[in-house]
């Protein structure tokens, strides 16, 4: 791991423990091995450290959504859903990028807010379009792709604040009630649980 990517390793382990403000590049330094000064031949400021941090993540998570949809393209949409919920929840326990994308996202710092909320509003648009390409191929689906796609990501979107701000395991009850209450709305007939 070359020493630029160590520090943005270490960076993210700070910024999750103790929040943009409380993160400082003098600690970063230290826990890297190196002068802070040092830090300085990598990156200009704490704020640079953190858009690039930020916008990795957020290029990595885009790209997990085009490829979780593709290779479950054709699928019908409630299972699929529960698969990229169960993934999603072992995405965030599992990488410490995922955890503070969605950190900046619903809490970003003062003078980066702007280009968080900015950032994350690409990832949403990204997912709420694969959404709907999923909704259009789902021949049992009658309701509107596009609404149909929109009520799921407002229910996802809702539910990824518990993933954050509670745990994982009632994120994924929130979002397997509201989708199966949801899916007898969709599929009349339907129980609302995966086919």
């Amino acid at each position: 791991m070359s020493r630029r990517e160590e520090i943005k390793k270490v960076a993210v382990s700070h910024l999750l423990q103790y929040g943009f403000e409380g993160t400082k590049l003098a600690d970063i330094a230290d826990a890297v091995g190196i002068k802070k000064q040092s830090m300085y031949a990598h990156f200009a400021s704490k704020k640079e450290l953190v858009i690039e941090i930020h916008e990795e993540a957020t290029k990595q998570e885009m790209a997990f959504l085009t490829s979780f949809f593709d290779e479950h393209k054709g699928e019908p949409v409630r299972p699929l859903l529960d698969r990229f919920v169960i993934e999603m929840k072992d995405r965030y326990l599992d990488n410490q990028n995922v955890k503070l994308m969605f950190l900046m996202a619903f809490m970003p710092p003062e003078q980066l807010r702007e280009l968080f909320i900015t950032m994350y509003e690409l990832y949403s648009y990204h997912l709420l379009h694969l959404l709907e390409l999923a909704f259009r191929r789902d021949s049992t689906i009658q309701a509107d792709a596009k609404a149909s796609a929109l009520a799921v990501h407002t229910i996802y979107e809702g539910a990824t604040a518990k993933l954050i701000f509670e745990n994982p395991d009632y994120f994924l009850h929130v979002t397997n009630t509201t989708f199966s209450l949801l899916w007898r709305g969709l599929v009349p007939g339907s129980d609302g649980r995966e086919e």
